[in-house]
């Protein structure tokens, strides 16, 4: 796993905030912005059905179906929920088992 913590490339900071943009009938954008000096950092493009907010469960997971126009039979969402939400919890502490051995190692 390659994990990166991303950087203000200006001025150095890892303080940064995620702006998300919706227009009708395109994909939602992620611009990170820095909190530092306020420049932009980055700009991401949430996939079809990509957008799940961690403390808003099953309602998010709609909610960004219904945004990307991706259509998907009432059979089994919950279950492709559940195991989205199992998968995407798993990743993350790994993420962080990685960045807290990368901390130990500096």
């Amino acid at each position: 796993m390659e994990v990166h913590r991303q950087t203000c490339q200006l001025c150095g900071s890892h303080q940064l905030r995620n702006i998300l943009a919706r227009d009708p009938g395109e994909p939602d954008k992620v611009f990170v912005q820095c909190a530092e000096c306020h420049e932009l950092v980055a700009r991401y493009v949430i996939s079809p059905g990509g957008y799940y907010h961690a403390h808003k469960g099953f309602e998010s997971f709609i909610r960004g179906l219904s945004r990307s126009g991706e259509m998907m039979s009432g059979k089994g969402l919950a279950e492709e929920f559940k195991a989205m939400e199992e998968k995407c919890n798993q990743y993350y502490s790994s993420v962080q088992e990685h960045l807290a051995q990368e901390h130990k190692e500096d």
